[in-house]
C-alpha cells in the first residue's frame, strides 16, 4: 500500500515538472545576465508567455513615453528541463532555432546553442507596451 502511494505521488511530481505549471515558471521577461545583475533596459530582452516568444527592446523613449520595440518573434516548448525556442524572423536578420538548458534552483536559463553560450535571469514582469508604427 505505501509503495503504491509513493509511486502514484512520483509519477505526479513528474507530470507537475513537465506539464504547464512547469512551463509557467519560465513564463516572463529574461535578460542577460552578468554575473549577479541582469540587463532589462535598453537592450535586448526574451519575453516568454504561453508558449510565444518574443525578442523585444525595452523602453524605448518616444514621444509617446516609453514603449518597447518588438524585434522578432516565435514559439517555444518546454519540457522541464530543456526550453527550445522555434527558428525566427527578426527586424534584423532570421535567427536559428535556441536551445536552453533550465535551472530551477538557481532559477536561471543557460543557452546550450548556438554559441555563445549566456545565462539569462529573470527582469521585472509587466505587460508588453509595443510601439504602433
Amino acid at each position: 500500500m505505501r509503495a503504491a502511494a509513493l509511486g502514484t505521488l512520483t509519477a505526479a511530481l513528474l507530470l507537475a515538472a513537465c506539464g504547464p505549471a512547469a512551463a509557467a515558471s519560465v513564463d516572463g521577461t529574461w535578460g542577460v545576465a552578468d554575473g549577479d545583475t541582469v540587463a532589462c533596459a535598453n537592450v535586448h530582452v526574451m519575453v516568454l508567455r504561453d508558449g510565444r516568444y518574443t525578442k523585444a527592446l525595452l523602453d524605448l523613449g518616444t514621444t509617446e513615453g516609453p514603449r518597447d520595440v518588438v524585434v522578432g518573434t516565435s514559439t517555444y516548448t518546454f519540457d522541464g528541463a530543456r526550453l527550445v525556442v522555434a527558428p525566427s524572423m527578426s527586424l534584423e536578420r532570421p535567427e536559428p532555432r535556441q536551445v536552453f538548458d533550465w535551472d530551477p534552483v538557481g532559477r536561471i536559463l543557460r543557452r546550450a546553442e548556438p554559441a555563445p553560450r549566456l545565462t539569462f535571469r529573470r527582469c521585472p514582469d509587466r505587460p508588453l507596451r509595443p510601439l504602433d508604427r
